[in-house]
């Protein structure tokens, strides 16, 4: 099955997202397979979101184990190595799809009247935090931060504070 990428566009024409609704990477071109794991897992997110399969709550649950995936993979091929164009490529590609689903299960969230009580413990705001930490890894890896808030946050993600 070929699928590909679709690009959404703003009103003014230019690109401001990379969608992944109804669009993924062909898995076979993928050639790492941590990247091809982490498509395959928000393709079958996707899937499940538009057949409606399950409830919101489950919905963030796949959500959060897509990103467990991407961090993984992330580690693999953005940390322990030097990354390649195509390694920063799916990396943002990917990144930039679990921000909108996340922004789309704040918005269903917030709707609902927040998250009911759930085994996983999983509250409004651990959402509205991953979220945050999510952008906040978009700009360090894409965005135009400075060297010291680069260093900054890469501490934070990767490093952390010791107990």
């Amino acid at each position: 099955m070929k699928r590909s990428l679709r690009t959404c566009e703003s009103r003014n024409g230019r690109c401001n997202l990379r969608c992944m609704r109804n669009a993924t990477l062909e898995p076979e071109a993928i050639e790492s397979p941590r990247w091809q794991a982490v498509g395959l897992v928000l393709d079958q997110n996707a899937r499940d979101l538009r057949a409606r399969r399950y409830g919101c709550v489950q919905e963030v649950v796949s959500w959060f184990k897509g990103i467990d995936l991407f961090r993984e993979a992330e580690f693999e091929r953005m940390v322990a190595r030097k990354p390649s164009p195509l390694d920063k490529r799916y990396h943002k590609t990917w990144l930039a799809a679990l921000i909108a689903e996340g922004e789309r299960l704040l918005t269903e969230i917030r709707r609902a009247g927040g998250l009911p009580r759930n085994p996983a413990g999983i509250r409004l705001s651990d959402v509205e935090a991953t979220v945050e930490e999510l952008c906040d890894t978009q700009a360090e890896w894409h965005g135009s931060l400075d060297t010291a808030r680069r260093a900054q946050l890469f501490k934070r993600l990767f490093h952390g504070p010791q107990s």
